[in-house]
């Protein structure tokens, strides 16, 4: 069913609605949907869910020597809670991708860092994630500066 036969169907049943509003509205959710398809995907190839993608990527953007503090970690991530967080470290320590250890001086910090198959999987996978989504983005008007 195309985004315009939705729109009727909604006009047909209240025709104060806007039939554009409903068209883009069920356009920008089949594309979120795709990329969000796109994105599990690509994910699952490697091993990881989304979220522990997430975070092994945001340990990697931090720059040597990949480690952040839980609550910069948690600041940083698309995690909706530190009870997320904790539960996707745990996922990535068991499959030997972050090293978990509280800080010398204040012993209740606790610091993530990527382990060394943790850093080469983020550095392999980052560059084909993007690649994956240059292209669905190549057809969006970009200005003089490539960008949006």
């Amino acid at each position: 069913m195309t985004s315009k036969q939705v729109a009727e169907q909604w006009l047909s049943i209240n025709q104060e609605l806007d039939g554009n509003v409903i068209e883009l509205v069920t356009l920008f959710v089949r594309f979120g949907t795709s990329l969000s398809d796109t994105r599990s995907h690509f994910c699952k190839k490697h091993g990881l869910n989304p979220s522990e993608f997430d975070v092994l990527a945001t340990l990697y953007r931090s720059g040597e020597p990949y480690e952040l503090t839980a609550k910069a970690l948690k600041e940083q991530t698309l995690l909706p809670s530190s009870g997320a967080l904790s539960n996707r470290l745990e996922r990535l320590e068991a499959k030997e991708l972050v090293v978990r250890k509280h800080d010398l001086v204040d012993k209740r910090s606790v610091k993530i860092s990527l382990s060394k198959q943790g850093l080469a999987l983020v550095a392999a996978m980052g560059p084909e994630f993007l690649v994956k989504w240059q292209r669905y983005l190549q057809h969006f008007p970009m200005n003089s500066d490539n960008r949006c």
